[in-house]
């Protein structure tokens, strides 16, 4: 943004002589350039989780599966310490600034509560709930701030996996806010990466 407002003041210095009217196109072209690249990076991004989507609503999305590699692996169970983690994208499991799960989230956590139920019985689960930098804009009602909305998504997910058999006694949630990023939160792609929830067994290995 800082680079295009210095384009912005070098074309209307270039353009001093030739009145307001000139300036005030030449500003608005600029605008335009910078929302098409925009659109163009949100458009990318919208494609990707429609077939995420599709994948999830024809069930063809593969069972949760601890992963014994290093390899970053989003849709399995990694190692994290001495625990196992997987990481669900706030964009697949809530509409922008709710934390009511979508009929996908619960899918994708019916196969999460299967795994944790079956490959780790007994062992602590944290919920931790993640968010980008951005303001909160979209529920104000419902959240001051990307505390409360990272807050309020790990308990969303806690409540369904408690609902699915999993034991209240191991249960717990955090939530992290926009603290703990992945990636920098400098272009619309890393913000959506950092919108995420994050299931943590504790499994004392």
């Amino acid at each position: 943004m800082q680079k295009t407002l210095f384009l912005v003041a070098i074309m209307a210095l270039a353009l001093g002589g030739c009145g307001s009217k000139t300036r005030e196109l030449a500003y608005k072209k600029v605008q335009i350039q910078e929302l098409e690249r925009y659109v163009a990076d949100l458009e990318a991004q919208l494609a990707a989780k429609d077939a995420e989507l599709a994948q999830l609503r024809a069930g063809t999305s593969p069972a949760p599966t601890f992963v014994t590699t290093n390899d970053p692996a989003p849709s399995g169970w990694q190692p994290r310490d001495k625990d196992v983690s997987i990481t669900l994208s706030s964009d697949i499991l809530f509409k922008p600034g709710s934390s009511i799960l979508s009929d996908a989230a619960k899918k994708a956590l019916d196969n999460v509560a299967d795994t944790i139920k079956r490959e780790y019985p007994g062992a602590k689960v944290r919920v931790e709930g993640h968010t980008d930098s951005q303001p909160i804009r979209r529920s104000k009602a419902e959240n001051n701030d990307n505390w409360d909305l990272a807050g309020n998504r790990a308990q969303a997910v806690l409540h369904y996996l408690l609902s699915k058999g999993v034991a209240e006694d191991n249960l717990g949630f955090a939530g992290y806010g926009m603290v703990q990023p992945v990636t920098p939160n400098s272009s619309p792609s890393g913000q959506a990466k950092n919108r995420r929830v994050e299931i943590v067994v504790i499994t004392n290995k």
